[in-house]
């Protein structure tokens, strides 16, 4: 079963020569970080939509291994969680860090490490999906689970220098004019949260907008909107400028290649 998928700037990446400098999960697999309500990172996971009976995919110890160099001297731990995408969430495969080999655990024993993991767990409803088309087991258990203390944010782009990460990106898009769109309110927890990661890992944290059109359907990425996100500044974000996607997969965000606002 397929999930949230389509993106231009990720189909731009995948076909252009600075491929390998960029790292993204997408389709039947996430990054994801779980902080508290004060913002602080509690643990990154990867979260993988694949029968529990396969064997581990290149493209899961791929996705480990980039959490692994993301939380490198952050103090933030690394789990790895694998459910059925085709059934409930009775079982699931998992590992975190220190641990000799993946084993099975049920939904309870899963709640449990995360529970240990200084996730505080309670009845009530998550306040915000990851996105309007997670609907996967996994997704919504998290969401019947989770309640208003915990903080989830997909990371949706880490760019990589010598194959270690060196930017983080949040991608966003709609239908409002490229010139008009600022960042949600309603996203700056999220915000919060990967800029405190970003920071711990000494990373910049960068939202980056295109526009896309309804009818026909098109996915603009050809002029970018570039904000720096900082929560440790004032204000938090800050409209940087305007990249095309070509400057955009061949610069690091902060450089003199953004095209300035008057």
């Amino acid at each position: 079963m397929g999930y949230y998928v389509g993106n231009g700037v990720y189909n731009y990446l995948a076909q252009c020569g600075e491929k390998e400098n960029f790292f993204w999960t997408s389709g039947d697999m996430w990054l994801l970080v779980y902080g508290n309500e004060s913002f602080e990172p509690k643990i990154l996971t990867i979260a993988s939509a694949r029968a529990l009976g396969e064997a581990i995919t290149e493209q899961e110890h791929r996705a480990v291994s980039m959490a692994q160099s993301l939380a490198e001297n952050t103090g933030v731990p690394v789990n790895f969680i694998r459910f059925d995408p085709n059934g409930s969430m009775e079982s699931v495969t998992y590992w975190e860090q220190g641990m000799n080999k993946i084993q099975v655990i049920s939904p309870d024993g899963l709640r449990n490490r995360l529970i240990r993991h200084g996730l505080r767990m309670n009845p009530s409803q998550a306040a915000k999906a990851i996105n309007d088309k997670s609907s996967s087991p996994y997704h919504e258990w998290q969401r019947a689970h989770m309640g208003n203390s915990v903080i989830v944010a997909d990371i949706d782009l880490i760019r990589l220098r010598e194959g270690s990460p060196t930017e983080m990106i949040e991608l966003k898009r709609s239908y409002i004019a490229l010139e008009a769109w600022e960042p949600y309110k309603q996203d700056y927890k999220n915000f919060l949260l990967l800029s405190t990661l970003a920071k711990k890992r000494r990373l910049g944290f960068y939202i980056v907008y295109n526009h896309r059109t309804k009818n026909p359907f098109y996915d603009d990425v050809s002029r970018l909107k570039i904000f720096s996100f900082d929560h440790t500044r004032e204000p938090y974000c800050s409209l940087l400028g305007y990249q095309s996607v070509q400057q955009f997969a061949q610069n690091y965000v902060n450089s003199d290649t953004n095209e300035q606002v008057n």
